[in-house]
């Protein structure tokens, strides 16, 4: 398994929405769903399923449906 590195800085400024990062990285580097979504869910929309579901769990992390 990767290590994820957190550190704190004095010069950048995050806000409330700074987790959006880590979940967005940890979604990209630990898991295969793109590669899953697109083996199961044939065609090729104009937005591709795997942007739909990332999108969602953005949504779902931050406490909205």
């Amino acid at each position: 398994m990767k290590k994820i590195e957190i550190e704190q800085s004095s010069k950048a400024f995050y806000s409330g929405h700074a987790g959006l990062a880590l979940v967005g990285n940890l979604i990209n580097g630990y898991t295969s769903l793109c590669e899953q979504l697109e083996k199961q869910v044939p065609g090729r929309p104009m937005i591709s399923h795997a942007d739909v579901v990332k999108t969602y769990l953005g949504l779902l992390c931050l406490g909205k449906s």
